[in-house]
């Protein structure tokens, strides 16, 4: 989908990286497309339509695709059997047209295949199943409606667009040294008139084509320079900050300037008013390490935000980058305690799951997948889990 967009250094013409659904327009045009072209994935045709599997055959049929090494493309599959009605519909297969096959169980004997030749029991009609390509871990949604399931899907589709690449420009040699017949007809002499303003047609019509590739890589190469500029001022800013923490011992010693400096300065978070009471309540002096926590939290999310990697893998990137990060909290915490790790979110009460362990101090953030926010929730003491007495 694209769209005309601001840059920092002038207007382009770029991809839409968003996760909202695609306007019907959109999708009418991608349906087409798809239809027309009959592109395959690992055997399967790409179709905007769903893939019923009633039967014990068929539905060894679909685990069999399931495991295909060569899939590239993610699986929907919901079973439908005792279900007033199905989640994913043909809306959603419209909408997923060239993002993800959809595939609805029918029957139990189809479910039992199913899960029988993958070797596990993926496939419920508690949850619905994405069955991701390339032998990632399978992925299941217990939504009442496909909102999050079609989001998720887009934004991976996004996280996956490859870079512009300007291809080589075609070789167009054109012979000069044309024979000339000595006494032709007007017929003939017209023929060749003919051919030959079709063939000036054709060549401009190259050379349009090329230098239109030509600009939207110029426009590419614009826009990542304006992206390495903004990183290297930030990592300028970062260098600053910790040049005056060696200098000045107790620079930022305290949690609560620490998150302070940083709610000024790490414009890729944001952070809850919790986050601040619950950092000037704490009386921490661990600010300095908890400081340089939030400053790689925060490099994470402004990769997030510019579509480096898909939303459904923040956590994983987290893990890598993140030292004593956990992607969740205890059940018993979740259960027994959930108030303390609970904030209020446009108008939501949601859990701030996530958290980095720095000493004392704890860091909880909320991932916000609709708009991928990062929302810093709490910096402060540990929170009451299964340890608390």
């Amino acid at each position: 989908d694209l769209r005309r967009t601001l840059r920092p250094t002038k207007a382009a013409l770029l991809p839409r990286r968003t996760i909202d659904r695609p306007e019907s327009r959109l999708s009418q045009l991608v349906n087409e497309v798809v239809e027309l072209f009959k592109t395959r994935d690992a055997g399967q045709i790409v179709s905007p339509k769903i893939n019923i599997a009633n039967d014990q055959l068929t539905g060894q049929s679909l685990a069999a695709f399931a495991e295909a090494p060569g899939r590239r493309l993610p699986i929907v599959i919901e079973t439908i059997v005792g279900k007033p009605r199905a989640i994913t519909n043909m809306t959603t297969a419209t909408q997923l047209a060239g993002i993800a096959h959809i595939a609805h169980i029918a029957s139990h004997s189809a479910e039992e295949a199913f899960n029988n030749l993958y070797g596990a029991r993926i496939i419920s009609s508690s949850w619905i199943t994405v069955v991701w390509p390339r032998g990632a871990e399978v992925e299941n949604f217990h939504q009442q409606d496909d909102d999050e399931l079609v989001k998720q899907l887009i934004a991976a589709s996004i996280g996956s667009l490859a870079t512009l690449v300007l291809a080589p420009p075609k070789k167009r040699i054109l012979d000069q040294n044309k024979k000339v017949d000595s006494p032709v007809k007007t017929a003939e002499s017209a023929s060749q008139s003919t051919s030959d303003l079709e063939e000036l047609r054709r060549i401009n019509t190259e050379l349009l084509e090329e230098n239109a590739g030509i600009l939207e890589n110029a426009t590419l190469t614009a826009m990542l320079a304006a992206q390495k500029t903004e990183e290297r001022d930030r990592a300028y800013d970062q260098l600053a900050t910790f040049l005056l923490m060696d200098e000045d011992k107790s620079y930022l010693d305290k949690v609560s300037d620490a998150v302070a400096y940083a709610q000024k300065n790490l414009a890729n978070l944001v952070f809850h008013e919790r986050a601040i009471v619950s950092a000037n309540e704490s009386n921490l002096m661990n600010g300095r390490r908890v400081y340089s926590n939030l400053v790689e939290l925060n490099n994470l999310a402004a990769r997030l935000q510019r579509g480096d990697f898909a939303p459904n893998v923040f956590n994983i990137y987290c893990n890598q980058q993140l030292s004593n990060f956990a992607a969740s909290i205890s059940d018993e915490a979740e259960n027994r305690y959930a108030q303390d790790y609970a904030i209020n979110w446009k108008g939501i009460n949601v859990l701030a799951k996530p958290h980095i362990r720095c000493g004392d101090a704890r860091i909880h953030f909320y991932h916000d997948t609709t708009t991928n926010e990062i929302v810093v929730a709490y910096v402060g003491r540990h929170l009451r889990d299964k340890s608390t007495n």
